[in-house]
């Protein structure tokens, strides 16, 4: 993991700023490049493994790269990632990015021209803005922008960006996605994939532990894990009254994992709340419910290792969200809405796992957001994501991996992490206490303000402003649940 920024045009101190303001994403190293016009930066972590210092940027003299991410194409050999970035731009040009496979954001300079890449999914974050003098900068997170550039925006997912090109939507060509003709082959090609994701996650010897949940996908993750490495470690966080703990004491007992168990309590909540929003640079109600226990058990999991897996991206693309999807009344709708939630992920619930992970600076490795999954995942159809009159998400995964782990880990109902913890109850409590439904009419009825869906989106909107304060700023935060207004969404009469 790294932080990465960068301006194309005059640097007055702004580079050094921002990367002192991600210095969380890369406490091991400070890396920068001033040339031709174009300044670029990159704070490292180093997860150690097989992972060597200064993977995150590289420079062969004439051009140079900073990266954010891993890079899993097989021609990398034993390139650095950035180098590996480098030898694809070489090759490729400006059409480099869609022969990455990885998860990536990334800036090129070559001779005064700058080119900046996002990979498709958006599992890594970027922002980018124009300071007062008309200079381009980027970020890895919008913080960093603050007092720099008033028209902060974020970097659109699968795009490649350069002032002479604009921007530039591409299609992932770095992998090739196996065929299926029915539902048995969809199984076995899910549970292939997906266990040649984790395998090649690993192959750095980096990863320590997995965020265990207890949770269908987190459950997967570890049994995966445990069987290439047999000593991989489980981490979990949770409230005395979390569901959660249950099913994850259940998965550990089962596969002989050696299980490591943060309690935490309403005093934690308090403490960590203004943190969590002020690194997460959101105040979406279900996203900073979940962002308490992903902080926590971030934190909790910084002493052991700088590298964990997490069950991520399974929701989205397998159809997990049943509350969600089961307010479709076809299958029309039900695969809109499917589909929206993808959609929605990178400002969302990846932006999540980001932020709270870079904080403890932790990089996280999402198996489920493999290239080469994610993209047979969408050519799944959903009756084989969600199944029967019951209507149960996540079916082809189920089945996959059935028999692998006890039937109530294989086919427990979804619950979000923060309801499993046991967080979402005592947050919703704590901000009735603070707002009240009059001060959020009031709220909503002023031109200009965002509408807000709740008085606990007040409550965490007044915390996110103390740090974010320009109307930009607001204007970055995802709306994950497709049933709530939209985002600027003015009432009538308003």
């Amino acid at each position: 993991m790294a932080g990465i920024a960068g301006i194309q045009g005059a640097d007055n101190g702004e580079l050094d700023l921002m990367l002192d303001r991600i210095k969380h994403r890369g406490p091991h190293e400070t890396w920068t490049n001033r040339e031709q016009g174009v300044s670029l930066g990159c704070c490292e972590l180093n997860v150690g493994g097989g992972s060597e210092d200064g993977s995150h940027h590289a420079s062969d003299g004439k051009r140079t790269v900073v990266l954010d991410g891993r890079i899993y194409n097989p021609e990398k050999l034993k390139m650095t990632d950035a180098e590996a970035v480098l030898a694809l731009y070489d090759k490729y040009g400006t059409k480099f990015a869609k022969k990455i496979d990885g998860d990536f954001v990334c800036a090129v300079s070559d001779k005064g021209r700058m080119i900046l890449a996002r990979d498709w999914a958006g599992i890594k974050p970027l922002y980018y803005g124009h300071s007062s003098d008309g200079s381009l900068c980027f970020a890895s997170e919008a913080k960093c922008l603050v007092d720099i550039a008033d028209d902060v925006r974020e970097f659109p997912p699968g795009y490649a960006y350069s002032r002479e090109l604009g921007f530039q939507r591409y299609t992932c060509e770095a992998v090739e996605t196996p065929e299926f003709e029915n539902y048995e082959q969809a199984r076995k090609v899910t549970r292939q994939l997906l266990e040649e994701a984790t395998e090649k996650r690993m192959k750095d010897n980096a990863v320590g532990g997995v965020l265990l949940s207890g949770g269908l996908d987190s459950s997967l993750i570890i049994y995966m894990a445990h069987q290439i490495k047999p000593d991989i470690e489980a981490f979990t966080v949770s409230m005395e009254e979390g569901k959660d703990l249950p099913l994850a004491k259940d998965v550990t007992a089962y596969l002989g994992i050696k299980h490591h168990i943060l309690m935490f309590s309403e005093k934690e909540i308090n403490e960590i709340l203004p943190q969590a929003i002020y690194h997460q640079e959101m105040y979406e109600e279900s996203c900073v419910h979940g962002a308490i226990a992903n902080f926590l058990a971030a934190r909790f999991v910084s002493p052991h290792t700088k590298c964990v897996f997490t069950g991520e991206g399974a929701d989205e693309f397998l159809a997990g969200y049943d509350g969600q999807f089961r307010q479709g009344r076809n299958q029309e709708e039900v695969a809109g809405i499917v589909d929206q939630l993808i959609n929605v992920a990178h400002n969302t619930a990846l932006q999540r796992l980001d932020r709270l992970a870079a904080a403890n600076s932790i990089e996280t490795r999402t198996p489920f957001l493999d290239t080469k999954l994610m993209d047979f995942c969408m050519k799944v159809p959903i009756d084989c994501k969600i199944h029967g009159q019951e209507r149960v998400g996540k079916w082809v995964l189920r089945q996959a991996f059935e028999g692998c782990l006890p039937e109530h880990i294989i086919y427990q109902p979804k619950r979000f992490f923060a309801q499993g913890s046991g967080v979402a109850y005592i947050m919703r409590s704590q901000a009735e206490k603070q707002i009240s439904e009059s001060e959020l009419a009031e709220f909503n009825k002023v031109d200009g303000n965002p509408y807000l869906s709740s008085v606990e989106e007040l409550y965490y909107y007044r915390i996110f402003k103390k740090t974010l304060p320009h109307p930009a700023f607001d204007r970055l935060v995802g709306r994950w649940d497709p049933f709530r207004p939209d985002f600027f969404l003015r009432k009538a009469g308003s």
